[in-house]
């Protein structure tokens, strides 16, 4: 029988560790990889345009960024006729959207995943800039408008907007109205603050479990201890994490162009979407734990148990199904299942390939058959690629 503290301390435990093991190290890492784009935005644009033997190179490195922000900028150059439709695919198959950050996280606290971390990425980036290359030697590109339903050979013509006006110019705005856009606009200087108070925190746990292997924390609430004040302090960056995810309503996935289009243009949204952005990966993080933790809680298996499920051929193929799901919510969850040793890495890297991040939903408005059908060519080489790395039992 189940006893209310074992299920308060799993959400208890659940929302710390959600805080403190991932989302101050992805706050940092957001902001960086946000204030990169702003200080960069447009600068590129011009060189993708002239480079076009090179796009699926540069595709695949722009879909690498962790987060969907490179990877939904590539789609609008799409939409434009500025670069191919391989350029597309090799940008969808390789990002890792906001789930990338998730796994730099546990590559920060525990060194076994450096190795995952670095080979997922190196495999993506193969397999996309390939697939890119295949797609546009065979001049596939989807017809225009949906017409008959699939891919024609041979490319046909996009409509382009007049080539002087920025490409940056084309992503949407966020429009300032509704209690959620005030929530989060006025209350990201708070969460902020949190988060700094977090982030150290979190680096003064991991020096000292460095010094004592056996270091841990221990579910306390009273704040006069330092264990007691650590775990108010993640409770509460967790809370507010949720109040902004609720806040920002965009429920399996976070980026939008309206955001990227805000990120691009001003530091201050920069700030505050990054902080969006970290809250969204915050509440799936803290999900995936909930329902990890009560899964073992309630069926009484343990975490071993949980993974023989998760290696073998279903465990690749159920991967590259979740990856069909627009959005990062649900990837989230898959990743997440990893750092909890609950799939083995080549399904691992079935998710990440066949994973298309927030990146799908502006290529849907603008191109409803090519973003149907960039869905099967990254679960394709997603499968292929998956049950490869089964056979050959790769396992950084």
């Amino acid at each position: 029988m189940v006893s209310f503290s074992e299920i308060l301390e799993v959400i208890v435990v659940s929302m710390r560790d959600a805080f403190l093991a991932v989302t101050v190290f992805v706050a940092a890492m957001v902001f960086l990889f946000s204030w990169l784009q702003y200080a960069t935005s447009g600068r590129f644009v011009e060189y993708i345009r002239k480079k076009e033997k090179l796009q699926p190179v540069i595709g695949a490195l722009m879909g690498l960024t962790p987060g969907c922000g490179g990877a939904i900028v590539m789609m609008p150059m799409y939409a434009r006729g500025y670069v191919t439709y391989g350029t597309v695919l090799a940008t969808l198959i390789a990002t890792l959207g906001d789930s990338a950050f998730v796994l730099i996280g546990a590559a920060i606290t525990d060194s076994t995943f450096i190795a995952p971390l670095i080979a997922v990425h190196i495999i993506s980036f193969v397999v996309g800039v390939s697939w890119g290359y295949l797609v546009d030697m065979t001049g596939t590109t989807p017809r225009k408008p949906l017409g008959r339903f699939g891919p024609t050979i041979g490319q046909e013509p996009v409509e382009e907007e007049p080539v002087d006006e920025p490409i940056l110019d084309d992503l949407a705005r966020e429009e300032p109205v509704g209690i959620g856009y005030n929530i989060l606009h006025k209350g990201y200087l708070v969460w902020w603050s949190v988060t700094v108070i977090g982030l150290v925190f979190a680096v003064l746990l991991l020096v000292w479990s460095g010094q004592d292997p056996d270091y841990g924390l221990e579910l306390s609430f009273d704040p006069t201890t330092m264990d007691g004040f650590i775990t108010w302090v993640g409770l509460l960056g967790t809370s507010l994490s949720v109040i902004l995810y609720i806040a920002q309503k965009n429920w399996i996935g976070d980026d939008t162009e309206a955001t990227i289009g805000d990120k691009l243009h001003s530091m201050r949204e920069t700030m505050i979407h990054s902080a969006s952005e970290t809250a969204f990966v915050t509440f799936w993080v803290m999900v995936a734990y909930l329902v990890f933790e009560f899964g073992m809680l309630f069926s009484g298996i343990t975490e071993q148990d949980m993974s023989k499920y998760g290696d073998g051929f279903i465990a690749v193929m159920v991967a590259a199904m979740i990856g069909l799901i627009p959005g990062c919510g649900p990837q989230i969850i898959a990743i997440t299942a990893y750092t909890k040793d609950m799939i083995s890495f080549p399904a691992l890297a079935a998710n990440a390939i066949s994973q298309d991040g927030d990146a799908l939903f502006p290529l849907l408005v603008r191109h409803k058959a090519a973003s149907l059908w960039a869905t099967i060519h990254t679960t394709i080489p997603a499968i292929i690629a998956g049950i490869i790395l089964l056979l050959a039992d790769v396992n950084p």
